[in-house]
């Protein structure tokens, strides 16, 4: 999980007393670090998507290439024309996109991280890639994740306006967080400089929540159940069957490849 992630399932925990301030937040962060670097918690259980080195991808020689590049092999299922609608998922929060992307690999959907109100560079693919499956006649579902606060409403409706300001019109439901969920979730009030505010407030109530506030086990649930509602799940079974014999026969080439590498160097 993220630091934000576990400071808001200690928040929301009854048997621990741990309140929703930057405080408390700045103070967990703390003990995070020097538990990680006593030993105490192991590395790999906290998450940070926004610090990462960027390299370059490398090989000790070609063998090792074509294993790796071959048994990467992903069969798109939305070639199948059983599947009768298309579908992608776009989250608000980069530091959450692990958890989607472990939950959408198996469906093979698509994943948009917008980190905010999304670019409109990013919004334009997004576009054209609905309008081609439009073209075919082919529905398109954007389950979106956002927070539930002003900003957090106002992005989904500006997302909805832009795609059809370029003419898409994908269905675009808010999967997560809903006002009802706002209502048993720890969070806070809304931000006094947030010109959103005042609307949001007389419609909702002072009541702002993190997407992150969000279990994890709910989300990915939310995020199963939000695919497999629009998605041919026999379809997606018989493709992934199909991948399968496929990447049998890849394996055959690779260590065919291989061979001849060897006996050449």
């Amino acid at each position: 999980m993220t630091l934000r992630q576990l400071h808001y399932r200690l928040v929301s925990r009854d048997d621990i007393v741990h309140p929703n301030t930057i405080s408390a937040y700045n103070t967990l962060s703390g003990w995070i670090r020097d538990d990680r670097l006593a030993g105490i918690i192991p590395w790999s259980w906290v998450e940070d998507r926004l610090r990462r080195a960027r390299g370059w991808q490398q090989w000790d020689d070609p063998a090792e290439f074509l294993g790796e590049v071959l048994s990467g092999f992903r069969r798109d299922p939305w070639q199948d024309e059983a599947q009768t609608h298309y579908v992608e998922a776009w989250c608000e929060k980069d530091a959450l996109s692990g958890i989607f992307t472990d939950v959408l690999g198996y469906y093979r959907v698509t994943l948009n991280v917008g980190r905010g109100y999304d670019g409109w560079s990013s919004i334009k693919r997004a576009a054209d890639r609905y309008s081609r499956w439009d073209m075919r006649n082919v529905p398109t579902t954007v389950l979106y994740f956002g927070d539930f606060d002003p900003s957090g409403e106002d992005m989904h409706r500006s997302l909805i306006e832009r795609f059809n300001e370029l003419d898409a019109y994908p269905d675009v439901p808010k999967v997560a967080l809903t006002h009802e969920d706002a209502q048993h979730l720890p969070g806070d009030v809304t931000k006094a400089g947030d010109s959103r505010a005042a609307a949001f407030v007389e419609k909702y109530g002072d009541l702002a929540v993190e997407l992150d506030a969000l279990p994890v086990e709910e989300l990915q649930q939310r995020i199963r159940d939000g695919v497999e509602s629009v998605m041919n799940m026999d379809a997606l079974r018989e493709s992934h069957a199909q991948e399968r014999e496929q990447r049998d026969a890849l394996d055959e080439v690779r260590d065919e490849m291989a061979e001849r590498y060897s006996e050449d160097s």
